[in-house]
This record gives structure tokens, sequence and C-alpha cells, in this order.
């Protein structure tokens, strides 16, 4: 029996040039002629600029400019939701009728091997109940074969999950939860340079610390690739919740296996760690680091 693929969803908005870019490199995947793609658009703003009705628009035109997949499905928002109501209602309702889901946003170009990879990852690990979701992204560390790896961690850059784990997002984050008090909790819930902490305190308009920390909360895992499959090109001030202090540009364009594993990837989470520690201008790998890796396997 052939295995059922899963959807994908892809997120638009007001940007014409990056959507037409992540649907070019999505209808080239190999499988992207046998899926079905969800497409939602979301809404002008009050009072939004002609410019940015304009860029709406021709967003919405590039989006049924060709048949990106085998079927796509498009959904227009009449007025503005923003981009965390968007993800949290389309994700849901899509997952609940599919039982599984892939996510896109408009700024992420993907290898052509990514909807082989993540089908796969979602066929495997289906019935994992310690695995919470397939991801795409990988920062630029030097790994010694393409594989899988399982690390304790979510991305927001090209991911896919299950029904029965998505039930566990918990949109809200009471102030009194220990992860607010506990250092060792915040230890291993943070990152160096990176204080998810004060994310998850902070954050009002952004879905993706807090599917991180409903993962994070039951040690659940992800699987993760050694090498990247997607690139975000939306570190150009354009996007929602975006700067412009990150790169992301190399995409593997080779396949990479996806193992069946139980538990952390120690080596290649040391270097997942040891490349934050760099990027905050700290010395090479450290026995506060090997301690870090240790706390998050207690």
């Amino acid at each position: 029996m052939k295995k059922k693929l899963a959807p994908i969803v892809l997120f638009v908005y007001n940007r014409p040039i990056h959507t037409l870019k992540t649907l070019e490199a999505l209808t080239n995947n190999t499988l992207a002629n046998e899926s079905t793609l969800y497409i939602i658009a979301d809404g002008p703003m009050q009072n939004a600029s002609d410019e940015n009705i304009l860029a709406i628009k021709k967003t919405r035109e590039i989006i049924r400019k060709e048949k990106w997949c085998k079927e796509v499905i498009i959904e227009e928002k009449e007025s503005n939701k923003g981009l965390a109501p968007s993800v949290i209602e389309g994700v849901t309702n899509i997952v609940n009728k599919h039982e599984k889901i892939i996510v896109l946003e408009d700024d992420l170009i993907t290898s052509i091997h990514f909807l082989e990879f993540m089908n796969e990852g979602l066929y495997k690990y289906e019935k994992k109940a310690n695995i919470y979701s397939i991801n795409s992204h990988m920062f630029p560390i030097e790994a010694k074969e393409s594989k899988s790896v399982l690390l304790p961690m979510t991305t927001t850059w090209g991911w896919a999950t299950w029904k029965e784990k998505w039930k566990c997002f918990e949109v809200n984050t009471d102030i009194n939860t220990p992860i607010f008090t506990n250092p060792h909790l915040q230890n291993r819930f943070n990152l160096p340079s990176y204080d998810y902490t004060q994310m998850l305190l902070k954050a009002k308009h952004s879905w993706g610390i807090h599917w991180y920390y409903s993962v994070f909360k039951r040690n659940g895992l992800g699987v993760f690739p050694t090498q990247s499959l997607v690139s975000n090109i939306g570190f150009d001030g354009s996007g929602v919740n975006c700067g412009t202090e990150l790169t992301s540009s190399f995409i593997h364009q080779g396949k990479i296996k996806v193992l069946i594993e139980d538990t952390i990837d120690i080596y290649f989470y040391s270097l997942y760690l040891n490349y934050f520690d760099k990027k905050s201008k700290s010395k090479a790998l450290s026995t506060r680091i090997i301690r870090r890796i240790l706390n998050k396997l207690k």
C-alpha cells in the first residue's frame, strides 16, 4: 500500500517576491506533483496603505499563477488575522482533517528533497511517543554525514507534526509556571545567547516559542537533518517577527537518510550548542556545554 503524503500548508501575506521564490522551490520538489497544498493568504490591516494593499493583491495573483502541486486549495482572508493566529488556526484545522501536516511560511526556500524527508520522518516516527515534530532547518554545522538526528528543539522554518502531538500546543503560558522561577529549567530551555525564557514571557505575537515550550515541558524531541533542507530569505526586514541579524543561505540538495532513533545524538547536539556559543563570541566547546547536555538528558 502506498504511503499517504502529508498535506502542505503555506502562509502568505504581502511579500509577492518571497512568495514566488518559495512556491517555485516547492514545486520543484520530487513529491510536489503528488501532494496537496493549502495556501492561506492573510488580509489587509485596518487603514492599510495603498502600497500594502497592492502587495497583498500581487501576492494573491502569484499564488493563483500556476498549479504548484497536484492539488492547490486557497483561502483568502478578508481582513488581517496576524501571523500567529493564522498559523494556529490553519494548522489546527488542516491537521485535524488530515492527521498530519507540513508547514511553510512565505520566506522559505526548500531543497528538492524537502518533501521526501518530511514525509519519511512523519511515517517512521508516527508511533514514537516522545517525538513531536519533523524539522527541515539546520544551522551551518559541519556534520560527518548527512542523516537525521534527534534534538530537544523545535523550529518554525519548515516543520511537520501529527494531530495528536499538535494537541499539546499551549498558546498561553502561565506567569507562575516553573520555567520562570526555576534556574535549572531555564538553563535547559535556553541556548547560549538566546534567552528563550524571556521570549516566552514577552511573546504576544509569536506562536513558535509557545510550541517549543509545549514540547519542552513534555520532554519531547524533534527529528532534524544534519544539513539544512531549507533556507530562510526573510531576514531583509520585510516579514513579521523577522529582523536582519540572522542569515540562512545554505541548502543541502542531496537526500538525507531518516534514521529511527530513540535518544538525542549527543555528539551532534554538542556541535549545535557550540555553534550558538560561537555566535555569542564565547569560547569553543566547554565544560559548561557538556553540563548543559547532561542536564537536558536528566
